[in-house]
This record gives structure tokens, C-alpha cells and sequence, in this order.
């Protein structure tokens, strides 16, 4: 005879209903078993890369210059914590106004990051594209500006007169 099982996820324990063929299942419900993995791989997840984190940097950390406190990455601790931004606080105390508050071997980490991962090169190709002061719109821009306008007026004309179709057909019998 079989015994009764309880479902294996903590905050459930319905019991289990075991089919004919099923004598080894653990959950009552399709959602528990999703549960029950998705908190599995998200701790594993959460650990690899607190892990991967650690490896990359050896733990070298700045001064704020406000409260002396050591931190990674000032200018998101001057944000949270004193309510400037980080460009404020770069210019009120001296600082490179276009250089971020980190460490050397922490900006090295996200330089490579952002080659391995491709950030770099879409920056690269997309500075053809973005605005400059003093450019004016270009022609293919105007004339897609235009016929966007064009469009819109005929939809909103074709939402107008949705029902004189209607009406003139009705009226030939």
C-alpha cells in the first residue's frame, strides 16, 4: 500500500497524487514544481555571480569626500546617500567631471565587460547616427516626416467616414 506523500515545496504541503505510473512525484502541481526551480536557479544564479564578482576585483575601494566612508562605486553611493548626483559631486569637490568614481582595476573589469559583451562596438557604430549640435534634419528625414503626416491625416479621415460606406450601400435598394 502506498502512503500519502506532501508536496516537497515548503509553503504547500497538499498532498501528492500519485498516478498509476508516477510513483516517484515530489510536487502536487505543475506551479510548485516551477517554483520550487525557479528559486533553485535563481540561488545558484545569485551565487555564481557574487562569486564571479569576487574573482574579477580584488577589493580596492575609493573615499567618499563627503563622509570619509570607502565604497566601490562613489558616485552611486553620493547618489543614494546625499542626494546629489554624481556630475554635483564631481564638480563641487574637483573631481574629472567626465571620469567616473571608481577604481582602476574595477574600471578595467567593466572596459573588458563591455568588449566581451558587445556594448563597445554598438557605441562605436552608432556615433554615425546620433544628433550633433548645429546639423540640420536630414532630407530622408523630412520627407518621412511628411509622408508620416500624409498617413496620419488619411486614417484619421478614414475614421471620420467609417460609416458612409455603410450608409450608401444600404440606400441602392
Amino acid at each position: 500500500m502506498q502512503k500519502d506523500r506532501k508536496c516537497a515545496r515548503m509553503s504547500c504541503a497538499n498532498p501528492v497524487q500519485r498516478g498509476p505510473r508516477a510513483n516517484n512525484k515530489k510536487y502536487c502541481s505543475k506551479e510548485c514544481q516551477h517554483a520550487v526551480y525557479s528559486e533553485k536557479t535563481q540561488e545558484k544564479r545569485k551565487a555564481y555571480n557574487r562569486e564571479r564578482w569576487r574573482n574579477k576585483t580584488n577589493g580596492e575601494k575609493m573615499k567618499c569626500a563627503i563622509c570619509g566612508e570607502e565604497h566601490r562605486k562613489v558616485g552611486s553611493h553620493v547618489t543614494q546617500m546625499h542626494g546629489l548626483t554624481a556630475r554635483e559631486y564631481r564638480e563641487k569637490y574637483g573631481f574629472d567631471v567626465k571620469r567616473g568614481q571608481v577604481p582602476e582595476d574595477l574600471r578595467e573589469t567593466l572596459a573588458n565587460n563591455a568588449i566581451e559583451n558587445g556594448t563597445a562596438k554598438n557605441l562605436q557604430n552608432g556615433s554615425k547616427f546620433r544628433f550633433k549640435v548645429g546639423h540640420r534634419m536630414s532630407f530622408a528625414k523630412k520627407i518621412l516626416k511628411i509622408k508620416y503626416r500624409i498617413n496620419h491625416e488619411k486614417n484619421v479621415n478614414r475614421r471620420k467616414n467609417w460609416a458612409l460606406p455603410l450608409f450608401r450601400w444600404s440606400r441602392r435598394f
